[in-house]
Order: C-alpha cells, then sequence, then structure tokens
C-alpha cells in the first residue's frame, strides 16, 4: 500500500503538485500582505485569526485525522495562555521563550489525558474531554493556584516591544510575531500528515482492526497525536495571550471550545489549510451577525452555520478539493 501511495504522488503532474501547494502559498501571500493593508482594529482581528486557525488546527489533527472526538480543547487553550502569563509575569521568562514552553506544558498534559482516553470512544470521550473543559477554568479560580494564576481577575499579559528597528508599531509586531509562529506549526502540521505518519493516523481513523493488522500501533499514534494536538493548541493559547494581553476563567469557558469545533467543522475536519478558514468564520462571522441582527446576533450566527453545514458537509476544504478534482487538479481521496 505504502509503495502504490509513493508511486502515485511521484508520479503526479506538476499541475496536480501546484494545487497541493496552493493552499500555502496563498497563506504566506496573505500573511505578509496583511500588515501592509490592515491597519488598527483589522490587524488586531487579523492576528486573532492566525492563534484561532493554529487551535483548529490542533483539533483537526486529533479528531479529523485520528478521529478522536474532543469537546475539551478549551483546556489546553487555557493552558497554554496562563503558562504564558505565568512564565512571563512571575518569572520575566521572554516571550519568545514563553510561546514554545506554554506549548510543552500544554503538550505534557494532553499525553497525560491521552493515556486514559485509549479506552474512551466517541461520546464517552467526548464526556471526558468536556470534563476536563469545564474543570480547568474553575481550577484556575481556586484559592490554592489564585497566587499564580490571579483568580478571578486573571493576569495581565505584556505586549511584545515593537520592532522600531524595522518600521513596524507594535500592533504589526505582533501580528508578525504570530503569523510566523502559525506558520511554522502550519508547515510541520502538512508534513506530518503528508507522510507515514498522516497516512497511520488515517487508517487507525477509518479501520483500526486493519490497521492493528498490518503492525501499526495504534496505542503510541493515538497518545503522540493528543500530545501534538495539545502542542499545537496550548501555542495558540500562548499567541491568543499576547493578543488580548490578558487570561482569566471566563476567557476559556466550554463554548470557546464549541467555537473551535464550529471553525474545524466549517473549514474542513479532514484539512490543515482548512482550519485558516475557519479561524476566520469563527472571528469573523459574529462580528457580521451582530450587524445583521443585534437583537439576536446568535441566531444569525447558529443560522449561518447550519446553511453552511448542509451546502458544504465536508468544509470548506472539501467544497475546494471538490472543485479541483473536477478540474483534474486534485487526486480523488
Amino acid at each position: 500500500m505504502n509503495t502504490l501511495a509513493q508511486t502515485s504522488l511521484s508520479s503526479a503532474s506538476p499541475p496536480v503538485k501546484f494545487a497541493s501547494r496552493l493552499p500555502l502559498a496563498l497563506l504566506i501571500l496573505a500573511g505578509v500582505s496583511a500588515p501592509f493593508v490592515l491597519a488598527g482594529y483589522q490587524i488586531l482581528l487579523a492576528t486573532s485569526v492566525l492563534s484561532f486557525s493554529l487551535a483548529i488546527l490542533g483539533l483537526n489533527l486529533l479528531s479529523g485525522y485520528n478521529g478522536q472526538i474532543s469537546l475539551g480543547h478549551s483546556a489546553f487553550l487555557a493552558i497554554g495562555g496562563y503558562a504564558t502569563a505565568i512564565l512571563m509575569t512571575k518569572f520575566g521568562v521572554p516571550y519568545w521563550a514563553a510561546i514554545p514552553l506554554a506549548g510543552l506544558i500544554s503538550m505534557m498534559v494532553g499525553l497525560v489525558v491521552g493515556v486514559p482516553a485509549l479506552r474512551l470512544e466517541l461520546l464517552y470521550l467526548a464526556l471526558a474531554t468536556f470534563a476536563l473543559a469545564v474543570a480547568v477554568p474553575q481550577l484556575a479560580k481556586n484559592k490554592l493556584v489564585s497566587h499564580w494564576t490571579g483568580g478571578v481577575q486573571g493576569l495581565e499579559v505584556r505586549k511584545p516591544e515593537a520592532w522600531t528597528a524595522i518600521g513596524l508599531n507594535a500592533d504589526q509586531t505582533l501580528y508578525v510575531i504570530v503569523f510566523l509562529v502559525v506558520l511554522v506549526c502550519f508547515i510541520a502540521a502538512d508534513n506530518l500528515v503528508s507522510g507515514r505518519v498522516g497516512r497511520a493516523l488515517e487508517a487507525i481513523r477509518d479501520q483500526p482492526i486493519s490497521a492493528d493488522a498490518m503492525g501499526i500501533n495504534s496505542r503510541t499514534y493515538k497518545i503522540a497525536c493528543f500530545g501534538v494536538s495539545s502542542f499545537f493548541t496550548g501555542v495558540a493559547g500562548a499567541l491568543g495571550a499576547l493578543t488580548t494581553q490578558f487570561v482569566s476563567p471566563e476567557s476559556y469557558a466550554f463554548f470557546v471550545s464549541v467555537t473551535l469545533l464550529i471553525g474545524a467543522v466549517v473549514g474542513g475536519f479532514k484539512s490543515v489549510y482548512g482550519a485558516f478558514i475557519g479561524g476566520i468564520f469563527v472571528v469573523m462571522m459574529p462580528n457580521y451577525a451582530e450587524n445583521l441582527w443585534q437583537g439576536a446576533p446568535a441566531l444569525i450566527y447558529g443560522a449561518i452555520t447550519i446553511l453552511l453545514m448542509l451546502v458544504m458537509p465536508e468544509g470548506f476544504a472539501g467544497l475546494v478539493r471538490g472543485v479541483l478534482w473536477r478540474v483534474g487538479l486534485q487526486k480523488r481521496s
């Protein structure tokens, strides 16, 4: 099977290879041009889109590629955000070191959670991760850790200093930092799922018994996937904390997990770059819904989400794949 896949990939025509790299090229183009065409509140929205996209990417890897349903990824966002705030405010760690450290801390928690998650499937795993999403914000309020977390008042996070030497203000500097981190994570995730690891994850998701028969260690892959997913989401939490310059228990309520799930579904569960579309949707759509009907923005938001799910059952990425396949620029999956 691997030999056939490699042969098919190597024999792909140049247009097909170009189409497979087109999302990355568009992401880089949009990201590089944003600081020059956006300003003020708009560039802060673009920064939020990038951080949410990375969090949705983490959920996509776990649920879309490996089939492990999670309703608790807001907990890993919280861990990454609080880790960044504590490292920077309590220990004086610079932001460039706090970001990867927050990801590693979140990954360690994810690996611990991933071990008992092996015994749970579908709704049982969803309920377990739901409990995690509810528990973590409450834990941050506990008086035993309130000295570190700030309790219900939360913690302020210092924004990185502006790179005035190259003509960037504070908001532009933050955007460039977030963009570079997100770009590296997206490229790493794309390389991960495009190779043998990605094929193993999909085999475990679709045919777990056959995957075991082929010698794929499902236990190891599932735990590792939980860890990698938690790492990306923790880094997203760190970037989100730098963007909002504040963390509190209310910032990571359970609805944040629902928001990530909506973004993953709209963007496309089985897609790396669909996470970017999901990030745009969950950040921008509430604002548009508010403008359309101030009396019931949640109703508009929910109606548009349902409509998109009906029109694009495989998300925006699935729609794009279908169009590219019809014009001969995408292999049928």
